[in-house]
């Protein structure tokens, strides 16, 4: 059965909206710019406002409003909550010092995967997303790792429910080539991402098995292809993936 919403209510979206739109914006804003890109009227986004400053999630000044940091501290307590977070952590930054190259950690949510903790080389590649955000499961290596993990039922609730969008040419878009694609995972134990969610970017990942069936978990290695190609990535990379994703199941069973 899918745990996709049947219905939501029009005031929390309004509010979610409006937090949103500070984020994603460079200023602050105030009430007549906010009013006119949610298209709603002004005393409303002022009652909305209200609310949220009550409750800590957005800060005036003067007569404009910006986010607050409260959303941080949700979102780490949250996070250091989850026994795959504290488990992995030190792992990622221990492979990340060995290896020279950015490590990450991903979980399932809601039929996506989501960066938790990203582990970034002292002279690595920066990656261009963040912690926090929700990708599709089809267009990177951990993405195809918690797919590859999961039930086969599962795996065809979720890409039914998912909008297999390309963000590159190489991203692989038809159900039945992302099975065959996942099959090979389970049996080699590993998943590689060649340019599907960014161009010129590849990886590595292997799934972390838990023991609650909805946190699925994968450990990747990304960057540049031309940091990471041929033998480097496929034997060296893929080895010292696959070994710390074991490591950090052993600490997971021993918790």
């Amino acid at each position: 059965m899918s745990d996709t919403p049947s219905y939501t209510i029009d005031a929390t979206e309004t509010s979610l909206d409006l937090l949103e739109l500070l984020v994603q914006s460079a200023d602050p804003m105030g009430v007549t710019a906010l009013a006119d890109r949610l298209g709603v009227a002004k005393s409303v986004v002022y009652n909305h406002l209200a609310t949220l400053r009550e409750r800590g999630y957005v800060v005036k000044r003067g007569d404009r409003y910006e986010p607050s940091l409260k959303p941080l501290d949700v979102g780490s307590q949250t996070r250091a909550a989850m026994p795959i977070y504290e488990s992995a952590r030190h792992h990622l930054d221990n492979l990340a010092a060995a290896s020279g190259e950015t490590t990450v950690l991903f979980v399932l949510e809601a039929g996506s995967g989501v960066p938790v903790y990203i582990a970034e080389a002292s002279d690595g590649w920066s990656p261009r997303f963040h912690e926090g955000q929700r990708y599709p499961l089809h267009v990177n290596a951990p993405g195809k790792a918690i797919l590859a993990s999961l039930p086969e039922e599962r795996v065809d609730e979720i890409l039914a429910a998912t909008d297999l969008v390309a963000p590159t040419e190489a991203t692989i878009t038809r159900r039945d080539e992302l099975k065959a694609t996942l099959r090979g995972v389970r049996e080699d134990t590993v998943a590689f991402c060649r340019g599907e969610q960014y161009e010129g970017i590849v990886g590595a990942a292997a799934p972390v098995s838990v023991s609650d069936a909805d946190c699925v978990a994968a450990l990747g290695i990304c960057g540049p292809v031309d940091r990471l190609s041929g033998r480097y990535l496929e034997e060296d990379i893929t080895g010292q993936v696959v070994s710390t994703a074991k490591s950090i199941q052993v600490d997971l069973r021993s918790r």
